[in-house]
């Protein structure tokens, strides 16, 4: 397994813990200033995965469910799912299309990115970018945070 697969193993592993520390109330937290709910984020978070993978290869996620609805492309705002299994369950399935995609192609599609290692960076740092977003909306609605050890663990082990 090359170092590119494994790190997206890590990110995935915590895109999990953060999952599986989230109760439905939780998911309604909102970040400063008007920005996304916690679901709002999920959603966007699984989205542009499949987005993006659609220029890798149209039809390895094209079929794959979303988490959102009645997006608004005026304001950019949409509904978000709620159903934590189904968040669970949606995102798991992105994620592993996504990754058998990259692991199967012979090149890189129509991606910007310069190669899919470089996509599959970007996406991970997406993800980043959201958890961090999502923590800051958990800390400044109230709500507890998930144990910081076990947010670091997956890029130890």
């Amino acid at each position: 397994m090359n170092d590119v697969t494994l790190a997206w193993n890590a990110n995935a592993a915590i895109n999990d813990v953060l999952l599986n520390h989230l109760t439905p109330t939780m998911l309604t937290a909102t970040t400063p200033g008007g920005g996304y709910t916690v679901a709002q984020h999920l959603a966007h978070m699984a989205e542009c995965l499949k987005s993006w993978a659609s220029e890798l290869e149209a039809s390895a996620v094209g079929d794959l469910p979303d988490l959102y609805s009645n997006y608004d492309p005026a304001t950019g705002r949409f509904d978000a799912e709620h159903n934590l299994e189904r968040i669970q369950s949606v995102m798991k399935q992105t994620r592993d299309a996504v990754l058998t995609t990259a692991e199967s192609a012979t090149g890189r599609g129509n991606l910007p990115h310069a190669t899919v290692g470089k996509f599959l960076v970007h996406m991970m740092t997406h993800d980043a970018h959201h958890r961090g977003q999502i923590l800051l909306a958990l800390k400044t609605n109230g709500y507890a945070l998930p144990d910081e050890e076990s947010m670091w663990l997956p890029w130890r082990s």
